[in-house]
């Protein structure tokens, strides 16, 4: 194989390398944006969550110290 054939598969496997590199970085990015809708999304299903729980423990304080006083 000549210099001009090694070069050619070089500068291919190069091109590869960066195409898969480049490839990998783009999704990183994307995947990344999608992380933080995802988490913005995780934290007011969180909020949420805490809401419902506090709203369980003060109907549950409640029923508990009526059923104390009147029981």
């Amino acid at each position: 194989m000549s210099g001009d054939g090694l070069l050619i598969l070089a500068l291919a496997a190069l091109a590869l390398y960066t195409g898969i590199h480049w490839e990998r970085a783009r999704r990183t990015v994307t995947d990344l944006r999608l992380g933080r809708r995802r988490v913005a999304t995780l934290r007011q299903a969180a909020a949420r969550e805490r809401g419902h729980v506090v709203v369980i423990v003060a109907v549950m304080t409640l029923a508990f110290f009526l059923a104390l006083k009147y029981g």
